[in-house]
């Protein structure tokens, strides 16, 4: 389980999570919605230990974030971000998919073994001598999951990532989520991808201004229409493709 107590996170030295109390538990999906500048990104960087909490506390089974070193932690826990370009580093995709790998020093024979494996699952074999940033929107988010899931976190973080692709690309995308034993937060400002979740979290000015299991979403009857959760809804109806028709499916 991964729990933060009290946790602020500033970004340029702005407090953008404050007090922000959470728990994420093993085998659990959970998907964060939002508006703009709600601190979404700021949370999945905090909670993968890329910016330090200050003050606050982030605990992963049961070990204080602070207390992991640089490989136990990316065997803990990963991140994907919206633009992947921001995690390519190298110039092919078979050595930017056995990246991290390296990065935390596992033996080559592992490195290979496992950027194999990942190759055959994504079907990345027409593209392994590609620099990563020649490739496709879809093509270049594939590859940079890749190298995460070649290091096989046990909690992964999706951050937007399917915000700028084809529907195909995101179809492929989808069925990862529903196949990987990995626990996933799922951030994302579409909300028709809340169902990938056993919970979802509406994270407004730093804060959860909402919680429910997806179950009782569906169910709508547990929530008026003017509920927190249709408020926001309706706020940031400009930036949720296809608003009314989730209304509708809602309602």
């Amino acid at each position: 389980m991964i729990k933060t107590y009290s946790l602020t996170l500033k970004r340029d030295e702005n407090i953008v999570i404050q007090d922000f109390n959470f728990s994420w538990s093993r085998g659990e999906n959970i998907v964060v919605v939002g508006p703009n500048g709600a601190g979404k990104s700021t949370l999945a960087l905090g909670l993968s230990g890329i910016i330090p909490s200050a003050p606050g506390s982030i605990v992963i089974d049961s070990k204080d974030i602070k207390d992991y070193n640089l490989k136990s932690l990316r065997k803990k826990i990963g991140i994907v971000f919206q633009d992947p370009e921001t995690q390519f580093v190298t110039t092919d995709v078979w050595r930017e998919i056995g990246f991290g790998l390296s990065n935390i020093r596992e033996e080559s024979s592992r490195i290979k073994e496992r950027v194999d494996a990942v190759i055959e699952d994504f079907n990345l074999k027409d593209i392994l001598d590609r620099d990563p940033s020649s490739l496709s929107a879809g093509e270049k988010q594939m590859v940079a999951i890749a190298g995460i899931y070649a290091m096989q976190p046990e909690y992964l973080i999706f951050d937007e990532v399917t915000s700028y692709l084809d529907r195909k690309s995101r179809e492929r995308i989808y069925e990862l989520w529903e196949s990987t034993a990995s626990s996933l937060l799922i951030i994302t400002q579409n909300f028709q991808e809340i169902n990938f979740g056993d919970k979802v979290i509406l994270l407004e000015n730093g804060k959860i201004d909402f919680e429910a299991k997806t179950e009782d979403i569906e169910k709508s009857a547990h929530f008026s229409y003017d509920s927190a959760f249709f408020n926001l809804l309706r706020k940031n109806k400009q930036a949720i493709p296809q608003y009314d028709r989730i209304l509708e499916l809602l309602k």
